[in-house]
Order: structure tokens, then C-alpha cells, then sequence
């Protein structure tokens, strides 16, 4: 590989033959070098292909302010995820979650706090990206010599399940989660006991929820079959608490968040809400 372009004297932007474009991060591996010298591969200690989308400024920013040694942390943690089974990745992570590491590290030496509002909301919907937040808060403190918060596997989680899907923009994952928090008090409300966050039901309920999101808010239909008028009148009379509780949770997506749903979307919300109350012992 040849360099193509140097950020600092420890991470630089190389091209293979075949013009592939990777970043390649090691301690002194641009020192004294040029564009288009070869990179001397004993000195590279991670690499990660940019994300397609990814502006050249936004780039170039990152991987200039960004500690070699962060950056390399973030690679690791992204590789951990991808080879792990409960996650589907659709897109890297790495800078995003190198610039909050770097932040908040800065943060923890300088002694400074912040307070996430959602975290409650983050460690019921996603138990498992928490628990990753908590082994990246583990590994940085293990390779950075720094004690990271608690509280910091809250926004480590959301870079995770952020990730999952094919929007980059983090700002559409705290509305996301903003909503299910709101249709788990619908929940509440209805039957009177909160969901168990620990059940099978819950963790398809989110996941069904998730993708909902996604797909509704990119315009995209439903990839189920169809599902018939006949089966909702089924659906609404074996289940009425749980069809009256989808209704409602139905109108919030639309006419609170906007998003664009078919009826269908009524008859699967009320089959996972009827899932939901039997676990706990619930009857129509």
C-alpha cells in the first residue's frame, strides 16, 4: 500500500493496487514519509476501510485530533462487535465512537460530568449494547490507563445500535428511543404492570420497533407478507385489550412522530403487545 494521504505521524490514508482506500493507524508509520511511499507494513498496528458517505473535511478532522491509541481502541471495540453474533452491523462506527472516547476521556481527566437523560429508557430497550458499553468502558480503562464513568456505556450503547442500521445520524436514535419509552408507558398504562424488559416478547417487540422505525422513515414498505383483513378482525377480537393499546400506540407513531404506517403495522403491533401481556400473566 502507498500512502495517499498523511493526518499525523501516526495514521495516514493508503491506497492498495486495486484502489482500495484504508486507514492504517501505528506508532511513527508516516514519520518522514511522503505521499505515495510505501507503508511499511510491520509498523501498522490497526486499519479500517472509511465509511462510504464520509466527507473528506469530517475525515481529515478526525484522524488529525484523534490519539493514534483511541482511534486503535474504537477499531478494536468495532471488531469485537462485528465478530459477535447478537449484532448485525450496517456501518462503521469507529470515528464516531473514537470522537466521543477522545471526549470523554478528556472529560474523566479534567474531572468533568454529564448527565444522560435517557439512560434508564437505553438500559431497558437495550440490554445487550449497554452491556457492551460497559465492556468498552472496561477496555478503555485497561488500555488508556483512565477510568471512564459508569454511565459513560449509555452513549457507547446508542453508537452501537446506531450502527445496526443504515442512517448515520445519531439524532434519529434518541428520537427512536425516545418513542419506545413512550409506547412502554402506553404499555403501562393499559395493563398496568411494565413490560419484562428480560423476556424473549420484549426483545422482538423492540427489534419489530426498531426496524418499523427505520423502514417507515425512509419511505420503505413492510417485507412481511400481507396480512389480511380477516386476520385483523381475529387479531382485534382475541386480543381487544392488546388491539386497543396497538390503536393507540399506532396514532402516536403517526400523528406525534409522523411516520408513515399501513394497517397491517396495526395487526403485527397487536400480535407482539398480546405476546407482551401473556408473558407477564395477563388476560384479556
Amino acid at each position: 500500500m502507498r500512502i495517499s494521504r498523511i493526518f499525523n505521524n501516526n495514521v495516514a490514508l493508503a491506497t492498495s493496487h486495486t484502489g482500495v482506500e484504508t486507514v492504517v493507524i501505528g506508532r511513527g508509520l508516516a514519520f518522514g514519509k511522503r505521499k505515495g511511499d510505501l507503508i511499511d507494513p510491520t509498523r501498522v498496528e490497526q486499519t479500517f476501510v472509511p465509511e462510504e458517505g464520509t466527507s473528506d473535511e469530517r475525515l481529515r478532522w478526525s484522524l488529525a485530533e484523534i490519539p493514534p491509541e483511541v482511534l486503535a481502541l474504537a477499531t478494536e471495540l468495532e471488531q469485537q462487535v462485528r465478530a459477535d453474533s447478537n449484532f448485525s452491523v450496517s456501518h462503521s462506527f469507529i470515528i464516531p465512537m473514537a470522537d466521543h472516547l477522545n471526549f470523554a476521556l478528556t472529560r474523566a481527566r479534567e474531572g468533568i460530568t454529564v448527565d444522560y437523560p435517557l439512560a434508564l429508557e437505553v438500559s431497558q430497550l437495550y440490554p445487550r449494547e449497554v452491556e457492551f458499553g460497559r465492556r468498552a468502558v472496561a477496555l478503555t480503562a485497561q488500555r488508556t490507563g483512565v477510568q471512564l464513568p459508569e454511565h459513560e456505556a449509555i452513549p457507547l450503547a446508542l453508537h452501537l445500535v446506531n450502527s445496526q442500521f443504515a442512517t448515520a445520524d445519531m439524532s434519529q436514535t434518541y428520537r427512536m428511543t425516545e418513542i419506545f419509552s413512550k409506547i412502554f408507558d402506553l404499555f403501562k398504562t393499559a395493563y398496568g404492570r411494565e413490560i419484562d424488559q428480560d423476556s424473549m416478547s420484549a426483545a422482538r417487540f423492540v427489534t419489530h420497533l426498531r426496524y418499523l422505525f427505520v423502514r417507515s422513515s425512509e419511505g420503505r414498505k413492510p417485507s412481511e407478507d400481507t396480512a389480511s383483513p380477516v386476520l385483523l378482525d381475529a387479531v382485534r377480537t382475541s386480543y381487544p385489550k392488546a388491539f386497543a393499546c396497538a390503536q393507540k400506540v399506532y396514532l402516536l407513531l403517526e400523528m406525534q412522530f409522523g411516520l408513515a404506517l399501513s394497517e397491517d403495522e396495526l395487526t403485527y403491533l397487536t400480535i407482539h403487545l398480546a405476546r407482551l401481556a401473556k408473558d407477564l400473566g395477563l388476560v384479556e
